[in-house]
């Protein structure tokens, strides 16, 4: 991504939120509400945004501030009703203490925490896990409910303690793949989801898109799924 191409879409503010229902597998019921940042070029192109993210980890302070302003949006313009889920970057919040010591995001979640819940990515490189313990422990000590993101099926890092910091682990749609390992992924989750219930963290599935995707949580006993079998509840709104 060209580098005034992404700074002429923030200065411009064109970004923007969409909401993707959390859905309860069981009852087909919208429990709540991931806020999912979108970003556009000047001709109304979508740009990526893992790859607006990867670009302004090359700059900590923009990364910061556009991290910022975007919760502030999907705070702002979220559903009224039910979960809110959304993802925080640990380089953001460490970049976020103030002269004083205290956090712009904390600051700003604190209002919200009665129904809001902060993605955490657990990351393969240690220093960016060492970041992910901070956030946790600051969040954590302030009552904000946290959860762990993109547990995949085959790469990523997640410690003991971060599944006892944890009200929602997060499991991608890797899970969901078709492969000789799937029958071997599905044997896992069936230790590990009985598991997470002992321990009273609850579980969400993503990437689901069809009718046997759906089946599977259920028989698995997901707590809930996200994923594209339920776009037609999608809410988009604009900065």
């Amino acid at each position: 991504m060209h580098p005034h191409t992404l700074l002429e879409c923030l200065l411009a503010r064109r970004f923007a939120v969409e909401y993707q229902p959390l859905v309860c597998p069981a009852s087909g019921d919208s429990l709540g509400w991931e806020a999912l940042a979108r970003f556009s070029a000047a001709d109304g192109t979508p740009l990526p945004p893992d790859l607006v993210f990867q670009a302004l980890h090359h700059d900590p302070l923009l990364l910061f501030h556009t991290e910022l302003e975007t919760k502030r949006l999907q705070l702002s313009l979220a559903p009224p009703e039910g979960l809110l889920f959304v993802n925080l970057d640990p380089d953001s919040f460490a970049a976020g203490h103030g002269p004083d010591g205290r956090n712009a995001f904390t600051e700003l979640f604190l209002p919200h925490r009665q129904r809001l819940v902060v993605e955490v990515i657990e990351n393969l490189d240690m220093g960016d896990v060492a970041l992910s313990h901070q956030l946790v422990e600051e969040l954590k000590a302030d009552g904000v409910l946290l959860a762990m993101d993109d547990l995949a099926a085959s790469r990523g890092l997640i410690s003991f303690a971060a599944l006892n910091d944890s009200a929602y682990l997060k499991f991608d749609r890797s899970w969901l793949a078709d492969s000789p390992e799937r029958e071997r992924r599905t044997a896992i989750l069936s230790w590990t989801l009985p598991a997470a219930r002992s321990l009273g963290v609850r579980t969400v599935l993503e990437g689901v898109e069809t009718a046997n995707d759906l089946k599977l949580a259920r028989r698995l006993g997901f707590d809930l799924v996200q994923g594209f079998l339920f776009r037609d509840r999608f809410r988009r709104a604009e900065a």
